[in-house]
């Protein structure tokens, strides 16, 4: 009976690693490889004005409130690249240049630069924290010191509950207005699942998202999942061990 009860661990083990793992650390349904991943967020919010993209793309962007924003992942590799449609501009580039354009993340001294989409797991979130701290550390030369949390908590978004870390970022006063910047991403996907992030040097920038589809079942927290198919397997080994 040790036997069975060791293979029965050493199974849901199994399980819970193939669920989580992913290439690269990235979440695995988001892999082009095998499909075509589109990710869609609802434009909560706005600017009231066309804004420039200067490292993603060369074109001028401007959306309605209310809007989709979706992201076709086309590579992934160290980076995240993929095409992205936002109002009425259209353009292909890496998730780092992206968050530069949109603002998602902090560019300080030390860049943070999260954009769309997260490495998953324990290390890459630890290192995901603690390079959002640094760059919003109060050293010389970086012009976006300033406060900067991180928590673990759920967000609702689109009626879908999701565990999210959670980042809030207030740049000190400076010229204009300072950046305030609130990314929430999910803990099993990566996902940006709500971000709100805003600015200004005269001009007025300010962008809310929430996302309403993500590639992969998300009609159940994953721990769910992986008591549910946990237990089909016990079922089966223990009707094997009884034929026995």
């Amino acid at each position: 009976m040790k036997r069975h009860g060791l293979t029965i661990f050493l199974l849901i083990g199994l399980l819970i690693t193939t669920v989580s793992a992913a290439p690269n650390d990235y979440y695995s349904a988001l892999n082009p490889d095998t499909t075509t991943p589109v990710i869609t967020w609802r434009v909560v919010n706005a600017p009231g004005t066309a804004f420039s993209l200067y490292f993603s793309g060369h074109v001028k962007w401007h959306a309605e409130n209310g809007s989709t924003l979706s992201f076709t992942i086309t590579e992934i590799a160290e980076d995240v690249v993929g095409t992205v449609t936002l109002g009425n501009a259209t353009w292909t580039g890496n998730d780092t240049d992206i968050a530069k354009d949109l603002t998602l993340g902090v560019w300080g001294l030390t860049p943070w630069l999260p954009g769309f989409i997260i490495k998953i797991g324990d290390a890459n979130i630890e290192t995901l924290n603690a390079t959002a701290f640094a760059a919003a550390q109060r050293v010389k030369g970086n012009y976006l010191n300033g406060t900067m949390s991180s928590s673990f908590d759920t967000v609702v978004a689109n009626g879908v509950t999701y565990n999210c870390i959670v980042f809030d970022y207030l740049q000190d006063p400076s010229y204009g207005t300072p950046q305030r910047t609130r990314l929430a991403y999910d803990l099993t996907s990566g996902v940006l699942v709500f971000a709100n992030t805003s600015y200004s040097f005269g001009v007025p920038y300010s962008l809310v998202l929430e996302v309403t589809s993500i590639p992969g079942s998300q009609d159940l927290p994953l721990f769910v999942f992986i008591a549910g198919v946990s237990i089909v397997a016990i079922v089966v080994v223990i009707v094997v061990a009884r034929k026995r």
